[in-house]
């Protein structure tokens, strides 16, 4: 039975919001499983509802969730398993959804001082996922989003940030070389992560505000943004793989210049 709340147009909305264009319109979207829902909870994210099948409120997870949700001022609708599963991302649901409400990031955080990481059409939304975990895990003020990378709502990227989503901002940029340069006019300092630049443990890196870009496994950093840049690294490799993943490489990176003592 669909609980009293959830109206068949509801229900269509929530469906819709797989879709990315939906997603930016009605500003919204969702979550999926336990943990995701949870965190979006402890994080005093902005939950429009909580959406669950009968046999996860049952669960003694479930009803310490829907309690929570309860105290947080939410109703927790029940519905069918099928309508979970048409609104669902993945293959097998928990059973358990959250609609949030999107609350954009306030640009006036780019002027503050810190580590920041920007993704140049990294389009895989497992990699961008794990990237705003691993920003979030080193303390990055924000991450910017520039044109060609994975929406930082889908769900899949949801799933792989776990959780890190509600932790720090996250901003779409429509230009990344133009936004770049504003910041290094600012006093930030740039740095593009490429195969062929200096020795990211050789060179001081490390400024008031830095920005690390990291671009598509494809294509890499794009040459504009190379030119915005104030000095291209890369993390040495003496092993004989040409590379490391986008995601993996951004970690080593971050690690690094989280815990370079400020120049």
């Amino acid at each position: 039975m669909i609980g009293a709340m959830a109206t068949r147009a509801r229900l269509a909305l929530y469906r819709s919001l797989r879709r990315a264009r939906t997603r930016r319109e009605e500003g919204l979207y969702v979550v999926e499983g336990h943990r995701l829902v949870e965190e979006a909870l402890l994080s005093g994210a902005p939950l429009e509802t909580v959406l669950v099948t009968a046999a996860y409120r049952e669960t003694a997870e479930g009803a310490a969730l829907a309690d929570r949700a309860a105290s947080c001022g939410l109703e927790v609708e029940v519905l069918s398993a099928k309508e979970v599963d048409r609104i669902a991302d993945t293959k097998t649901p928990q059973g358990v959804l959250a609609v949030v409400r999107e609350v954009p990031a306030d640009p006036a955080v780019l002027a503050a001082e810190g580590l920041f990481l920007a993704l140049d059409a990294v389009s895989d939304p497992g990699n961008a996922g794990t990237l705003v975990r691993t920003a979030d895990a080193f303390a990055v003020r924000a991450v910017l989003f520039g044109p060609g990378s994975a929406d930082f709502l889908n769900p899949k990227t949801l799933r792989a940030a776990m959780g890190s989503t509600f932790h720090l901002p996250l901003l779409r940029i429509e230009d990344l070389p133009l936004r770049l340069r504003e910041m290094r006019r600012a006093g930030a300092r740039v740095l593009a992560a490429t195969l062929d630049g200096e020795d990211l443990y050789a060179v001081k890196t490390r400024a008031a505000r830095t920005v690390l870009v990291l671009g598509s496994e494809a294509h890499g950093v794009s040459r504009e943004v190379r030119d915005a840049a104030d000095l291209e690294v890369t993390v040495p490799c003496p092993g004989r793989a040409e590379s490391l993943n986008v995601a993996m490489a951004g970690a080593v990176a971050l690690a690094h210049l989280a815990r370079e003592d400020t120049a």
